[in-house]
């Protein structure tokens, strides 16, 4: 490094808010998710991981984030990819099957 010359560091804090959450359980199952947890870290810890697991956007942070990759554009749902599909200009694709069987019938 040249003299006169210092790197700077910059820290970015990053404040993540906790919701606290009620949950209802048979208390037999909610024993046994305690004893296994304490091995594995915490049962809200636990509870979040598999929350995240069925959230398909919150998965994907996770994968792009192991992988390294620059995922900042939201995910697109399905729903959201079909109601932005354009509608179809000529009849549905059964009514056009069903006259072109007529047709081979026809021929037959």
């Amino acid at each position: 490094m040249a003299a006169g010359r210092s790197k700077s560091l910059y820290i970015t804090y990053i404040r993540v808010y906790v919701k606290k959450l009620t949950l209802s359980v048979r208390e037999d199952l909610a024993e046994r998710a305690k004893a296994r947890s304490r091995g594995l870290g915490s049962l809200s810890r636990l509870v979040e991981d598999f929350l995240e697991s069925i959230d398909g956007e919150g998965l994907a942070d996770v994968l792009c984030g192991e992988l390294g990759l620059d995922c900042a554009e939201p995910l697109t749902t399905p729903g959201e990819i079909a109601a932005r599909r354009p509608r179809a200009l000529g009849p549905p694709t059964a009514a056009l099957v069903a006259e072109m069987r007529r047709e081979r019938a026809g021929r037959l």
